[in-house]
Formats: C-alpha cells, structure tokens, sequence
C-alpha cells in the first residue's frame, strides 16, 4: 500500500462527549478496565438523561455524542431501553452520534441506525481463550463475524478496534481479529494497546501494528489506549513509520516527528476513526 503524504492528529475532547448508559456498571468487568474507563464518563441510565446529554453536549458545543457503557455478559451494550431517547435527542440538537454497541443482534443495529447513530464503535477479540477466559464472555469468534457483517449494513460509519495485548500482554488472537476486520472492509480501524498489567513487547507491538497497515487498505488510526511515558512515543513513532493515517491524543514530539518525516499535518477535533466530514 503506497504511504500517504498526510497524517491527522486527532484532540476527541472537548468535541467528542462520552456518555455511559449503565453508569460504573459492567457484567463483564475486564481486568484492563474493571469500569474505570465507565467512572470518567457522563451518566444517563434513564431515556430522560439521555435526552439532557444530547441537549447539555449541543450547549457545550460539541460535535458528537459517543453512547457507550458496561457490557452484558453475552457482549453487548443494553441499549434497547435507550433508542427512543437516542431518536428524540438526535432530533432535537442534530449532534453527531457514535455507538461502542458491541455484539448487538442485527435488529436492534437496525433500530438503533434507525433513531440516529452514525456510527458503530466495535472492538473485535481474535481470541476465544481470551473471549471466555479473559473477558468472561459467552459468545463466539464467529459472532463477531456476524457483527461486523450485520453492521456494515446498517450504520454510514463501521469501526472495529483491535486492542494489542488482552491476554496478559500475550499476542495471540490479534492477527486473526484483523484479518476478520479485512474480510468485512469496514470504513476505518483503530488500534489500541493494553496499558495495565503484563503490556506486550514492543517489537510484537510493531508487528502488530505493520500487519494492520499491511492489511487494512483503509483509514487506520492509533486510539486513545496505549499507555504513557515511553511506550506511548515509541508506538506513535511506529504510527508514524507505517503509513497509519491517523493518531489520537498525540505528543508534541510525535508532531514534531511526523513533520520531519515530510508528512503534511491536519488537525481534527473528533474521535480518530472519523475522517473529516464522517
């Protein structure tokens, strides 16, 4: 794949507002997460919070509302309760809307794309030692095949997300989740890396990294997860070095870097798998 001349920085806050529909509360309670991902984020656990997200996020003056939460042990994000003050707040600020829905059934994606949601957030496990071990999960790989097939369908935007690492910093099931990815050739794909516990080692990192570039022929970014200090640098220089077209939350020195490299910079107030205009 040729190398762009261009890269996009990404800064999500204060234009992206994430709001949990299950406050702090997760059935699956991930060791790398354990909600505290969940206990940063605006609560509205009732249609009517949501509906006042919508209107408090258009006041703030941001651009996108994220809808996310804890997961039910089956992998999906509860949000049936939630569509019809999804539609009535859409309708009502026109707010862009991204979904972290998970393995929802093809249904409620219709219903959901239906009341307004842009965009479908999916992160895809390539391991089912790491489904029902790590994650405690009871679904199957072939259901995320299923997911990212049904979602293609429905919503303008798909975006899977491959976290590096999940199985105590092990690289075991990332090769197969994106070659499943490539199979549904959705429209973007970020990368995350564990940040807690046992993180992976660099160089699988980078090869990692190298295999989703090689194989994802289209936007591919480096996510929001992926430590601090010297790991965070190292992976957006490797970003950098591989053509990914995209970095959020990036460093100064990675900014630096990119423009050494004779990359044209641009930057976008929004979450990184969305191209300008998406």
């Amino acid at each position: 794949m040729k190398r762009s001349e261009r890269i996009f920085f990404y800064r999500p806050s204060p234009a992206v507002v994430p709001v949990s529909i299950t406050g702090a509360r997760c059935e699956l309670d991930c060791p790398h997460c354990r909600g505290r991902y969940l206990s940063g984020m605006a609560k509205a656990s009732m249609p009517t919070d949501l509906i006042r997200a919508f209107i408090a996020a258009r006041k703030s003056g941001a651009k996108r509302l994220l809808i996310t939460g804890g997961f039910t042990r089956s992998g999906r994000l509860p949000v049936e309760n939630m569509i019809s003050a999804i539609e009535e707040g859409k309708r009502r600020t026109g707010i862009k809307v991204s979904m972290h829905g998970g393995l929802l059934g093809k249904g409620t994606m219709e219903m959901v794309s239906k009341a307004g949601v842009d965009a479908l957030l999916l992160d895809i496990i390539g391991s089912q030692h790491a489904v029902t071990c790590y994650l405690g999960g009871g679904w199957s790989l072939k259901d995320y095949e299923d997911a990212l097939s049904n979602a293609k369908t429905c919503f303008p935007l798909l975006a899977p997300h491959v976290l590096i690492g999940i199985e105590e910093g092990r690289v075991i099931g990332e090769y197969r989740a994106i070659d499943m990815i490539a199979e549904a050739n959705p429209g973007a794909c970020a990368i995350l890396v564990l940040t807690d516990g046992e993180t992976p080692d660099s160089a699988e990192v980078q090869k990692v990294m190298g295999y989703a570039r090689e194989r994802l022929k289209f936007h591919l970014t480096l996510g929001c997860m992926r430590g601090r200090g010297k790991p965070r640098l190292l992976y957006e220089r490797m970003a950098v070095d591989l053509g990914f077209d995209g970095i959020a939350n990036p460093s100064q020195e990675s900014l630096d870097y990119a423009k050494g490299a004779g990359l044209e910079v641009f930057f976008e107030e929004d979450c990184c798998v969305h191209k300008p205009g998406t």
